[in-house]
């Protein structure tokens, strides 16, 4: 794939029309992805990130309607123009559901200039609507008031949490503004990722501009999703500081009349209003709530987050800090976790250059940073596994090495494929009762115990790369086996 080019994802089932579809994408000086399958399209636009789709509405798996309606309401993915590809006789009948969910649509099979043309307004429009936020492609402001009216006009429970980068303004000065691009796409997907894994799947996260985004959940996930935001950010935001500054704790600065300054890292604060305990009318009442939390949030150190009650019309801030860390904890306890790319790093097996670009490629495409680094030739999969070994402390599991073992049947009833793909694991061995278990990330304690109470089983954890796991699992979706009968040799 060229990086200049636009890309182009193509979901179409008649080969021939696909065909031609991709002649013309070629021409036009598309890079161009393609599928034949309705289900695999979330997926592949996520992995992706498509600058426009193209999606035939009749898919035989899945109607390519639903799967637009579905990317449209994810704020990760609802940025993307679609175009559907309907059969003329259907337009009529299908007009409500494509209001709902596409940004055009065309006759199928199409004629080239129209639809050269319908691209190129989408991708024009898509542009106009995401200028401040450019960066990120997160929703902007109108976006965001969008989806706080709505909650107010159905008298939903909302919460509205406002998050704040503290001493960024520092940190741009000091390293510049390519170094503060690349923290405000850090945050954005620390900010997204979390939501996606520990909110609701109508939750919204939007970017306001600068270092300054909004998330809208729900108020039994909002300390959670705040919590979980500042574990990830205080475990890796200071890697983008140098060596130096990092063991210093702070940044060494003049004022403007000279003076020198020592300005502390970033830290994050979460300011958070819900309307669990009192109604609010407006956004103006919201902003009202939110800009006094975020005041004296101010006055503390580090990261935080709180929420405000309001009982007998006096407000009452609730203080509610991460749980991963303590003030007998300290600093030195949140810095012990080391990046995957800052271990490959330190062994001098990339270049700092070489992990800005797969850093940049990790937060936009969400594909796991260790599968970008592979994919971009800076390092083998082999010095990946050596690194991952050193920072999950539990050894690789080569999957390649895959074995038939009818043993594994019972196993696989009783994980279902959706856990699964969800989860991102696969039982691999069963040692009596001891079961061996692939995954993606061998520290989600919340699966561990899910898999040990599913199968009865103690649970012994390995890790495997992202090609590794697709490769598996993408032999197990062709052949549609719901409970397949693998085992494999471990290569420790």
């Amino acid at each position: 794939m060229n990086p200049g080019k636009k890309k182009a994802l193509l979901a179409e089932h008649e080969a021939g029309i696909a065909e031609i579809i991709q002649y013309l994408l070629k021409a036009w000086d598309y890079d161009t992805i393609t599928t034949a399958k309705g289900s695999v399209v979330l997926e592949m636009v996520r992995r992706e990130q498509p600058d426009i789709i193209i999606i035939d509405w009749g898919l035989p798996d899945m109607d390519g309607l639903k799967v637009s309606k579905a990317l449209k309401e994810d704020f990760l993915t609802a940025h993307i123009p679609i175009i559907v590809l309907i059969d003329k006789k259907q337009i009529r009948k299908k007009m409500l559901e494509i209001e709902q969910g596409v940004d055009d649509y065309i006759a199928n099979p199409p004629d080239p200039i129209d639809l050269e043309v319908r691209m190129e307004l989408a991708l024009r429009r898509t542009s106009h609507q995401l200028y401040a936020n450019a960066l990120t492609k997160l929703p902007g402001n109108k976006q965001i008031e969008k989806a706080i009216h709505s909650r107010m006009d159905e008298k939903k429970l909302f919460s509205v949490a406002y998050y704040d980068i503290d001493n960024f303004k520092s940190f741009n000065d000091r390293y510049g503004y390519m170094k503060g691009d690349s923290v405000i796409r850090h945050i954005a997907y620390i900010i997204a990722t979390t939501v996606k894994r520990c909110g609701n799947p109508l939750d919204f996260v939007g970017h306001i501009g600068g270092d300054d985004f909004v998330v809208v959940t729900t108020p039994d996930k909002d300390r959670l999703i705040a919590s979980e935001s500042i574990l990830v950010f205080n475990r890796t935001a200071h890697f983008h500081y140098s060596k130096e500054d990092r063991e210093r704790a702070y940044i060494v600065s003049k004022d403007r009349r000279g003076n020198v300054i020592n300005t502390p890292l970033m830290s994050i604060s979460i300011a958070i209003a819900n309307n669990k305990y009192f109604p609010i009318k407006n956004i103006v009442e919201l902003m009202e709530i939110i800009t006094e939390i975020k005041t004296y949030l101010k006055t503390l150190p580090g990261s935080n987050f709180l929420m405000n009650r309001r009982q007998n019309e006096k407000r009452v801030f609730i203080d509610e800090p991460c749980k991963e860390e303590s003030k007998s904890a300290g600093r030195e306890e949140r810095f012990k976790h080391k990046p995957l790319g800052q271990i490959l790093l330190e062994s001098q097996i990339i270049t700092p250059e070489q992990l800005e670009t797969a850093l940049n490629r990790h937060w936009a495409t969400g594909q796991k940073i260790g599968q970008s680094i592979i994919n971009l030739g800076m390092a083998s999969s082999g010095d990946v596994a050596r690194a991952l070994e050193s920072q999950f402390n539990v050894p690789h599991f080569d999957m390649r090495n895959m074995s038939e073992n009818r043993e594994m049947k019972e196993m696989f009833s009783k994980i279902s494929f959706e856990v699964m793909k969800n989860y991102g694991v696969l039982p691999v061995r069963k040692d009596k009762n001891v079961l061996l278990l692939a995954m993606l990330d061998p520290r989600n304690m919340e699966i561990l115990a899910k898999i040990k109470n599913l199968t009865g089983c103690n649970v012994a954890p390995f890790f495997v790369l992202e090609s590794e796991f697709s490769e598996i699992f993408d032999r197990m979706v062709k052949q549609d086996v719901a409970a397949p009968s693998y085992g494999v040799n471990a290569v420790i």
